[in-house]
This record gives C-alpha cells, structure tokens and sequence, in this order.
C-alpha cells in the first residue's frame, strides 16, 4: 500500500477509535465492544504492514488528541481512561511484538557451468531466510501488566480529580476496592485472548477487501 493510501487508512482509523472514545463515554454499557473495535482500529496500519509502528502510534495520538479537545475523555472517564490507558497501547504493543522479523543470510553460492559456452557461467545464490517475532513472549507480557498497573493508577487518579463522589463509592467498601483490583489483573490473559482473535477475523476481511 502506498504511503497516499495509508494516510487515508490511518485518518479513517483515528476517527473510528475516536468514536468509539464518545460511545463508551456516553453509552458505557458497551464498553467492552467500544475498546475492541478501538484497539482494532488503531493496530490496523501494522495489520497491513508489521512496519508500520509509526503511522499506528500517530493514530494512537491524533486520537488521544482529538478526544481530549472535545471533551470525549472527561466524560465517563471511569470508562473512557482503561480504553485509552490500556487497551489501545496493548493491541499496538501485542501486534508489533508478534509480527515476525524477517532476516536474510546468504547460505551458499554456486556457479553453473555453461557446457555449450554460449556465455558467461551463471552463479545461483542460495538464500537463507529466518523469522522471529520482534519481542520476546516474557518482555511482550510484562509490558502487558506494566500497561495495566499503570492504567488502573492513573484511572484512579483521573477519577478523583474527575468524578470524586464516583471514587468514593467503590472506595465506602474497603475489601469489594482491593477485591476488584485483584480481578482485574486477570484482564490481560482474557483480553488478549479476545483480542486475538478479532485480529484475526479483522485480517481475513481486510485480505478481502484489499483482493
């Protein structure tokens, strides 16, 4: 794809994630739909090309922009903030660190011998080709749980700052607060699981289209 094209793919993406930013604020039934196509939204450029980090990571910020301008991320920040936080930075860093790095290596060279001597012989190259994903799987999950302590500690913070009087609910039972934190620590297993596998379906589609 040229760069015109992903321009335009990575603008459409910006503004989809930014929707999905003003859905979960004014509709948070549905957040857990609002982060995934978001999170789809913002891999999308890497989907098309594993090299395409930098056009991921500026749709990442025009719509951390764009959302903080209109206000998208104050309402219903309890929401809105995992999304942004969390999950958004996770299918960046769960796409880049599982495409594959490929490298090549010259094996061996051959020359063939021309028995006819209608010209100079041909040398044949044999090359080595070897695929690795750019993060290792323990590096790529501890920033999994770095990203998610880090979006529970600002959420929180937010939140005070915020809507207080929300804070102070889930804070009135001291042990249902610690409770929920504990649980959510298993959000990173079960939503890269979820993740995954819109990654995929979202692949198959986009290979049609682009056909």
């Amino acid at each position: 794809m040229n760069k015109a094209k992903l321009i335009a793919v990575s603008g459409i993406c910006s503004a989809v994630t930014v929707v999905c930013l003003l859905l979960a604020s004014v509709f948070p039934y549905g957040v857990l739909i609002y982060a995934v196509i978001a999170s789809v939204a913002v891999a999308m450029p890497m989907l098309i090309d594993g090299r395409n980090l930098t056009y991921s990571l500026l749709v990442y910020a025009a719509s951390i922009v764009v959302g903080a301008l209109s206000g998208t991320l104050i309402g219903n920040i309890l929401y809105v903030a995992p999304i942004v936080l969390f999950c958004l930075p996770f299918a960046i860093v769960k796409v880049y660190g599982e495409t594959l790095k490929l490298t090549a290596k010259v094996d061996r060279t051959e020359t063939l011998y021309d028995p006819f001597e209608q010209g100079d012989d041909t040398q044949v190259v044999s090359v080595q080709l070897n695929g690795r994903k750019r993060l290792p799987t323990f590096v790529k999950w501890t920033i999994y749980y770095i990203l998610l302590e880090l979006g529970i500690f600002l959420t929180l913070i937010a939140t005070n700052y915020l809507t207080p009087a929300v804070l102070d609910r889930l804070k009135s039972s001291n042990w249902l607060f610690w409770v929920i934190i504990a649980v959510a620590q298993l959000v990173v297993p079960l939503y890269d699981i979820l993740l995954r596998g819109c990654l995929i379906g979202a692949v198959k589609v986009m290979k049609r289209v682009i056909k």
